[in-house]
């Protein structure tokens, strides 16, 4: 599928999968949809800082029933599907980096350029956004300011204003975050569809995309919690003090832990909002029977 240049760069909600006021009921999709999870995070890691499985924290923000969520873990090593019998992917967040020559890695970005042109819906977190820029034709490298770790504010842009992604959220939110890689250069059309930026954060560009009328993505981590972040910065201390994203006393690390959990509230609130907006405006208008076909290599 070439790029629909008629949907235009910046009103990506003339799609009809993205149009708002549609007859569906978030708890009508929810009752029903199964999302295909692609987990890009080997499991041990998680294991070892006492956490649940990534599928459990999809689960959580989308408050779907994990039974409704099939976790490929593509890290583990475990095969992508012959078909999509979802109604919609989710893809996860990933130690790796997305440039990196590995197999599994080059078998994940085929995969999702074929479920674009097969117009399955697409919600991408972090590695998961970079890896789907890439096959857009953007370029992901280590960000030129360094790492982002904690509480960041996302900004719409005015096509961000517009997609129903960010229906009912402010112009600008608090969410969580976590990456050093960022994406650069994404192309004003791709082969997937038109690309446009739909929200920037404090230091790097295109921290969303839309990319065409199905796939959207998001460098921010809107399924973690104040807890996981805690995990995270707990393994991560010793570097993150290294980079002077904290101090390096005991009442330094409980003040910063202390903001992730003042702020967590209003964060999950707010990005169970954006879960239910994909759910509703792109995932509900492809709930049919139809299985699609998906090869890949």
């Amino acid at each position: 599928m070439t790029g629909d240049e008629t949907i235009g760069r910046v009103n990506t909600i003339d799609h009809p999968a993205a149009r708002l006021g549609g007859p569906v009921r978030p708890l009508h999709v929810r009752q029903r949809c199964r999302i295909l999870f692609l987990n890009t995070q080997e499991q041990g890691p998680l294991l070892q800082m006492g956490l649940t499985s990534y599928r459990d924290w999809i689960a959580e923000v989308t408050r779907l029933d994990p039974d409704q969520i099939h976790a490929v873990n593509v890290a583990d090593g475990e095969p992508l599907p012959d078909t999509i019998e979802a109604h919609g992917i989710i893809g996860g967040g990933s130690g790796h980096s997305s440039y990196e020559e590995l197999p599994w890695i080059r078998r994940v970005k085929q995969f999702l350029t074929e479920a674009q042109r097969r117009g399955v819906p697409e919600l991408h977190i972090c590695w998961s956004h970079q890896a789907k820029a890439e096959t857009a034709g953007a370029v992901c490298k280590v960000g030129h300011r360094g790492r982002r770790f904690g509480i960041e504010r996302l900004t719409l842009t005015p096509a961000g204003r517009r997609d129903p992604l960010f229906h009912g959220l402010p112009d600008a939110f608090d969410v969580f975050t976590s990456h050093v890689d960022a994406v650069y250069d994404p192309p004003a059309v791709s082969p997937l569809g038109p690309v446009t930026e739909l929200a920037h954060g404090e230091v790097y560009r295109n921290e969303s995309l839309a990319i065409g009328a199905t796939a959207r993505t998001l460098q921010v981590h809107p399924e973690l919690t104040s807890g996981i972040a805690a995990a995270l910065a707990r393994v991560r201390r010793p570097q993150l003090i290294a980079e002077g994203h904290l101090g390096p006393s005991e009442a330094d690390y409980a003040a910063f832990l202390e903001t992730l959990d003042w702020a967590d509230r209003e964060i999950r609130a707010r990005m169970r909002t954006l879960l239910d907006n994909w759910l509703r405006y792109y995932v509900a208008p492809a709930m049919s029977p139809q299985v699609q076909a998906a090869p890949h290599n």
